[in-house]
């Protein structure tokens, strides 16, 4: 998928200390693909951080827009809350 980043996406994914390489492995092959609206995709993973804990990366991605913008993204420990069963 062709993509930029946001400015804002870029604060948060240094601020939160997200490797850059995860975020680029998820967009590649996310383990689900979720719609907020029809602008906004979000892609998510649940992977392991360097504490052991599992968490869910979310991707926050405009799809409206031709290269795609990937508006922002989070992890969180919330897993159950966000994870599609369906």
């Amino acid at each position: 998928m062709e993509h930029r980043f946001s400015s804002h996406a870029l604060e948060e994914i240094k601020k939160r200390q997200i490797p850059i390489e995860l975020v680029e492995k998820i967009l590649q092959n996310p383990q689900q693909i979720l719609e907020q609206d029809e602008q906004i995709q979000i892609y998510q993973s649940k992977f392991t951080f360097n504490t052991n804990k599992t968490y869910l990366l979310r991707i926050f991605i405009n799809i409206q827009v031709e290269p795609k913008v990937i508006v922002t993204v989070y992890r969180t420990s919330k897993i159950s809350k966000y994870w599609s069963t369906l």
